[in-house]
């Protein structure tokens, strides 16, 4: 009778336990946020990127970073020679300096870029789909993107669109930008598109 009365008790105190474990609030796991300076190329790589559509979408991307905070990126499209320097927060890649330049510019100093104001943002946590600033809209982080060359996985997928005109960018980690789609409605029955996809990096 003891022995019974013993395994009642037992199973009334799991019970009780049980249900207290299923009244306990489930915390959702959060993951930390992604360091936005893996969306850069590495330092003094070069970029070569391949270009449909247009005679200037093909260009070259040399990388080199100033600081720990500032990278400046080379652009030459064979027409034109840009300068594009970027400040990485911990938010957001922010376009601070913009202008054309000869084809070995000087770099400014990281005393000069600190002082330098925002122009755009280019990515901003957090990295998940719906994320919307400055007109462009995260569409996707798990997009595949092939290349020609390689297939990227997971890839940023941003949009923006204006009037009929609609500008769609990738980005994948440890490697940065690797596709730009300019796409303009037009009267024909298809659109006219300019792409210029990443080929290799040096």
């Amino acid at each position: 009778m003891k022995l019974s009365i013993f395994v009642l008790a037992l199973a009334f105190l799991l019970t009780g336990c049980n249900e207290e474990m299923k009244n306990e609030p489930v915390h959702p796991i959060v993951q930390d946020q992604v360091s936005l300076l893996t969306y850069f190329p590495p330092d003094g790589s070069i970029a070569y990127f391949q270009g449909e559509g247009n005679e200037f979408a093909s260009f070259t991307l040399q990388t080199t970073y100033i600081d720990t905070q500032h990278i400046a990126q080379v652009e030459d499209n064979g027409g034109v020679t840009l300068l594009k320097i970027y400040r990485i927060t911990d938010s957001k890649i922010e376009l601070v300096y913009r202008e054309t330049v000869d084809s070995n510019p000087s770099l400014p100093s990281t005393t000069e870029v600190a002082a330098y104001p925002v122009l755009e943002t280019i990515l901003q946590q957090p990295i998940q789909v719906g994320t919307s600033f400055q007109g462009w809209t995260i569409q996707s982080t798990t997009a595949q993107v092939d290349t020609g060359t390689k297939v990227y996985t997971n890839v940023i997928q941003l949009t923006r669109t204006e009037d009929k005109f609609i500008t769609t960018k990738y980005f994948a980690q440890r490697v940065g930008l690797i596709k730009i789609e300019d796409t303009m409605e037009s009267d024909q029955e298809q659109p006219f598109v300019v792409t210029s996809t990443l080929q290799k990096i040096e």
